[in-house]
């Protein structure tokens, strides 16, 4: 818990002095009473001596000392801001490493990718889109824009599309090339799919991990490819590398990583579905953090719990004083 304005609890003091100002006052007009009647007398003559009202005096003290702590402002918890939000923006990696030939998805992991993302981008009419290809450097394909068919038009889908980038798979740069092609703006909803077979061959994780986290960009990843080595396919029949046959396998723990760490999530382009659903959510999700921070609404304001609660205990103690008299 928090406050709004902290030196306002300084006036909880108001409490104590109350009870103290009171006492001393009860105790004062029982002075002036025994000056003039003794106290063996009181009885005789039908005197009562003053009502020492300890239960109210004390609820009364309480109740100056919560509306203190109402005044100051108490913050606590979360409350949405009511402000409009901009537009939903998705930035799409795709890996055009060589690995992704292989023909372990139909046609081959590229060409899979390059469906599922032609299918997300069709569903999601009302988005902005940009890609960015990456194997061991990434690039900025395609800027954000609303115009779905060229974007489509510019996905690789198999080895024949040439993308000039240089081979491996690398995170390197690839997060930081994803956040710039984002508008930088707070009130844009903004989420970054990747779509890999893994095998990253740096590691640059965590810092790509910080980087999406710095731009509250959620990663979706996706991982491409099966659980048995298939053989990587060079230019002219399988890929050699010092004699040995290169193999690959869809390596997830990066991938799953990258996704939960940043608060998105991880699935199989084989157990995708409909990416547009669980996309969408993510989107509303960052739209709901940039209102909460641009309204300054991150903890919702608690002090009509206090004022509440004093005006309850003043009722009871005016209640009970009546019943004294």
């Amino acid at each position: 818990m928090e406050f709004q304005r902290p030196w306002m609890i300084i006036f909880a003091l108001a409490g104590p002095l109350y009870w103290w100002l009171r006492l001393r006052w009860l105790r004062d007009d029982e002075k002036r009473l025994r000056r003039f009647v003794r106290p063996v007398l009181w009885e005789r003559m039908g005197i009562i001596p003053p009502a020492q009202h300890r239960a109210s005096r004390l609820l009364i003290s309480v109740a100056i000392m919560l509306l203190s702590l109402s005044a100051a402002g108490p913050v606590w918890g979360v409350s949405a801001a009511c402000i409009p939000s901009g537009g939903e923006n998705v930035v799409i990696a795709l890996d055009v490493s060589r690995s992704m030939w292989s023909d372990d998805e139909a046609p081959t992991r590229l060409g899979r990718s390059a469906i599922e993302i032609k299918r997300l981008i069709r569903s999601m009419p009302g988005t902005r889109f940009s890609l960015v290809l990456f194997s061991g450097h990434a690039r900025l394909a395609v800027p954000i824009t609303l115009d779905n068919d060229f974007i489509l038009d510019r996905i690789p889908s198999g080895p024949a599309d040439e993308v000039s980038l240089p081979q491996g798979t690398a995170l390197s740069n690839l997060v930081d090339v994803m956040a710039a092609a984002l508008p930088d703006m707070d009130m844009e909803g903004q989420v970054g799919i990747i779509f890999s077979d893994g095998g990253f061959h740096d590691y640059t994780l965590n810092d790509a991990i910080n980087e999406a986290l710095s731009r509250r960009m959620a990663l979706v990843t996706v991982g491409t490819g099966g659980d048995s080595p298939v053989t990587v396919p060079g230019d002219n029949g399988p890929l050699v590398w010092q004699g040995d046959t290169v193999k690959t396998v869809l390596e997830e723990e990066w991938l799953q990583k990258l996704a939960v760490e940043t608060g998105g999530f991880y699935t199989r382009v084989s157990e995708a579905g409909d990416l547009s659903r669980p996309v969408n959510e993510l989107l509303h999700r960052s739209f709901a953090q940039a209102d909460a921070e641009i309204a300054g609404a991150a903890g919702a304001r608690r002090y009509q719990y206090f004022l509440g609660a004093a005006l309850l205990l003043m009722v009871i103690a005016a209640g009970i004083e009546r019943r004294e008299s």
